[in-house]
């Protein structure tokens, strides 16, 4: 199947034509100074041939690029022209009836070339749409593939970090274990706690989670979380990985409480509060966390160190780029984060 291709002139004059549109008196004055030129011509280099064929292509080019009704307009221009180019002083009607004719035969023909004129410009003008939208869906294709590509790699990159993380949880679970009945319940605590934790970040998509969102999901499974958790601090995000190892700190915190600490009586309680600090550098605030036991048995620093602490130590220390402190004093245990804001990969999020 041939495809009709266009002639580069026609092309480039209807896009010229279309991207200088002119305004209605200077496309009319434009119209009547070319049927004018087609007059001077016909009067002073054709005078052997028909007065109307100099003025058929210049109605057709009129009606190409200036459209239909200045077409028409062209028409009935140059029909008066060329007749006055013919009249005789001595004809009672101006014109012959021949003239008059062929006259009206001019007229007939010329308006039906400004029809087909303006139909081609206009099917020009619904082509050059065309092909803007498909160019324009085209782009949005290749965004949109550049896009799932884009989601394919991150959900990759997320599913290798999430896996990295279990893998870790799961090692040091067994290993810090004395038997497997104890590594499978703390081990389905763990995984259970960061399960909430992902239900946090699955709401925002996994971009970030907010801090109160993840302490809560972390402690809602104690049902003291409303009389013997204290909660303060302003609304901060973190980023997904940040938010995994928060979360899971949070868990391992709590289960220390009541295993061991404030929470292993009816009268303690925890203080979970952080805050945003100046830095030495205003332009640069720090994250500053303390979780504190208090009202709880006398502590006592332990013979060795669990999975829990290390992991919420060292995890945390690497994360938030900076300090981490668990300490055993005399009131319960406290932990404490001091780190760069920005190290902390979080935004604020009032």
């Amino acid at each position: 199947m041939e495809h009709a291709k266009a002639l580069p002139a026609v092309d480039h004059l209807l896009t010229w034509s279309l991207k200088r549109t002119l305004p209605p008196v200077p496309r009319y004055l434009a119209a009547t100074l070319l049927v004018a030129l087609a007059a001077a011509i016909r009067v002073l280099l054709i005078t052997n041939l028909l007065p109307w064929l100099i003025f058929m292509p210049v109605v057709l080019l009129i009606g190409l690029t200036m459209g239909k009704r200045t077409g028409f307009y062209a028409v009935v221009l140059s029909a008066v022209l060329a007749a006055v180019t013919i009249a005789r002083p001595g004809a009672s009607l101006w014109l012959t009836g021949p003239q008059w004719i062929a006259s009206a035969l001019f007229i007939i023909i010329a308006a039906s070339q400004v029809i087909v004129a303006a139909e081609l410009r206009a099917s020009f003008v619904r082509a050059r749409q065309l092909v803007a939208e498909r160019e324009e869906a085209n782009a949005r294709l290749v965004e949109k593939e550049e896009q799932s590509q884009l989601l394919n790699h991150e959900l990759g990159h997320r599913l290798k970090n999430l896996l990295t993380i279990v893998q870790a949880i799961v090692s040091q679970t067994v290993r810090q274990s004395p038997d497997l009945a104890t590594a499978g319940e703390a081990l389905a605590f763990r995984l259970a706690a960061f399960g909430r934790a992902a239900d946090v970040l699955t709401a925002s998509s996994w971009e970030t989670a907010d801090i109160h969102a993840l302490a809560h999901a972390a402690l809602a499974p104690h049902d003291s979380i409303e009389t013997r958790f204290h909660l303060s601090g302003p609304v901060i995000y973190f980023q997904s990985q940040v938010a995994l190892a928060l979360a899971l700190a949070f868990h391992e915190l709590a289960t220390n409480a009541i295993k061991y600490g404030a929470l292993s009586n009816d009268s303690g309680r925890v203080d979970l509060k952080w805050s945003i600090e100046p830095g030495p550098n205003p332009a640069e605030p720090r994250f500053c966390l303390t979780w504190q036991e208090l009202g709880g048995p006398a502590v006592q620093p332990p013979a060795h160190r669990g999975f829990g602490s290390l992991m919420i130590e060292r995890s945390l220390r690497s994360y938030f780029r900076g300090q981490t402190l668990m300490s055993f004093e005399a009131e319960g245990l406290v932990f404490r984060i001091d780190a760069p804001l920005a190290g902390a990969q979080a935004s604020d999020g009032a």
